[in-house]
């Protein structure tokens, strides 16, 4: 399993109890920040993980609550009949490029840099901030706060029955964004709906994705173009890292050092959260960490989060795990959006054949929320890896081309920066290793899947010579 697909926990802060007791919200908040991290050698590889014990210390009395002793030495309980596991279905959307900024989830946010330069271009979170400045910065983020998510939607997700449940990325602190993931949460009681907060990103980034808030191990390259030298150029996967817990050495494949500020940093974050959100009743969780990358030194992850397959939590009530997907039904680590190409049938085994995965987590920790899924079967969303950019060799089919999406922000009184996007112009720098934009008003999209043709199903070889629009009457994508 990739750990980079996994958020490997996620405390539960409410229960079919009702608001759960704050005491045992405090248990489950100070379970991480009371974990010491054992590694204390200025070599990462010497350092060895300190075992989760699954029995609590002999002098450990323990904390009684109403149906269950929880035990801070072993970060485990005793419960009775009534302690009843986390065991609720949850239906769940998220409210993603809310508070933590994607291109490829809020592109007209990001046309203002088209055609930018070295000192003129934010890719991510935090260069978006960086390149404006807090207060035009600021001023475009309280915008898109009150225009991406708002109470209609919270309502209309309610009324269609389909949702229960809201996944909440959050970022580091931005001025006043607080205040909206409060509005929010009031919304989410008032219509009967959770929120599972997500911590999405962390210092330096976990994972080196836009997603992790941060392009990390990026440069510009205009200055070692031999031709066309006019081009504003950049590399990012080539030498991308993620610094989060340390200073990650390339050549060597591992980290030379170990960031503990930063790590407590983080887990200061969840115990600020819990201290914060625990007694909201709209509150389902905290995912301590998303998609750490999957070269981070597994030892210290396994201490840093709640850790699943050591014992952690043994007993207690209300615990899930979240994996982290792309994939048409459920897995932990196979995204089918960066599978080869293949006819539509192999993407329906290979989503179906996850499920026996699904079940070893759920025998060996408990439930299993799905927090994200995607029916995607290919790469061709704009920006999906990257502004402006794209994995070498992706996307590995032609893609659909359809207008541009309107900026959502613009009103009579306000007009988003960069457009209406120029249908006058092609591709726009700077350019990565890879290639993804508008282009003459038209966007890349993920291709349509054509209806079955008589005695050329799906599993043969026809979707080869199928083009990426369907023709009329031919979309078969929603079959």
């Amino acid at each position: 399993m990739h750990i980079h697909s996994l958020a490997l926990a996620a405390t539960i802060l409410s229960s079919s109890h009702g608001v759960v007791d704050a005491q045992y919200a405090k248990f489950t908040g100070s379970a991480l920040a009371s974990r010491k991290l054992s590694d204390s050698s200025s070599d990462p590889a010497a350092a060895t993980p300190s075992p989760t014990p699954n029995e609590p210390d002999p002098n450990d009395p323990g904390i009684e609550l109403k149906h269950f002793r929880a035990y801070p030495s072993s970060h485990t309980c005793d419960s009775d009949s009534h302690a009843l596991p986390f065991n609720n279905q949850i239906r769940g959307v998220n409210l993603g490029g809310w508070m933590v900024l994607e291109p490829w989830i809020t592109p007209s946010l990001f046309y203002q840099f088209l055609d930018g330069n070295e000192t003129s271009v934010a890719m991510d979170h935090y260069s978006f901030c960086e390149v404006l400045g807090p207060e035009e910065g600021n001023k475009q983020l309280r915008k898109h706060w009150e225009t991406w998510v708002t109470e209609d939607i919270i309502r209309e997700l309610a009324e269609s029955g389909a949702v229960n449940s809201l996944r909440l990325p959050v970022a580091g602190c931005t001025d006043g964004a607080l205040d909206y993931v409060d509005q929010l949460l009031d919304w989410a009681r008032s219509y009967g709906l959770t929120v599972l907060f997500d911590v999405h990103t962390q210092v330096d980034s976990q994972n080196g994705f836009d997603n992790g808030g941060r392009t990390m191990n990026f440069e510009w390259t205009k200055g070692i173009n031999t031709w066309p030298r006019e081009l504003t150029t950049f590399q990012h996967w080539p030498i991308r890292a993620a610094n989060w817990m340390g200073n990650f050495d390339p050549h060597a494949v591992n980290y030379t050092d170990i960031n503990h500020e930063n790590i407590e940093h983080s887990v200061r974050v969840v115990q600020d959260l819990v201290d914060k959100y625990h007694d909201h009743p709209a509150v389902l969780g905290i995912e301590p960490v998303n998609e750490p990358w999957e070269l981070t030194p597994l030892h210290l992850l396994k201490q840093f989060t709640p850790e699943t397959w050591g014992g952690f939590m043994k007993g207690c009530p209300d615990r899930a795990l979240d994996t982290r997907e792309f994939i048409a039904l459920l897995h932990a680590d196979i995204y089918q959006a960066w599978m080869d190409p293949a006819p539509r049938t192999t993407f329906y085994g290979n989503a179906c054949s996850q499920k026996n995965q699904i079940a070893l987590m759920e025998r060996e920790f408990g439930p299993v929320v799905v927090g994200e899924w995607s029916l995607a079967t290919d790469n061709c969303a704009m920006w999906l890896n990257g502004f402006n950019d794209n994995l070498p060799g992706f996307p590995r089919s032609p893609c659909k081309y359809i207008p541009c999406s309107s900026p959502y922000m613009n009103n009579d009184n306000y007009t988003q920066p960069g457009t209406p996007i120029d249908a006058g112009k092609g591709l726009q720098g700077p350019f990565g290793t890879g290639m993804s934009g508008p282009s003459f008003g038209l966007c890349p999209v993920d291709r349509d899947w054509m209806t079955e043709r008589q005695n050329r199903g799906e599993g043969g070889t026809s979707w080869v010579m199928d083009p990426p629009e369907a023709p009329r009457g031919r979309d078969g994508t929603d079959e």
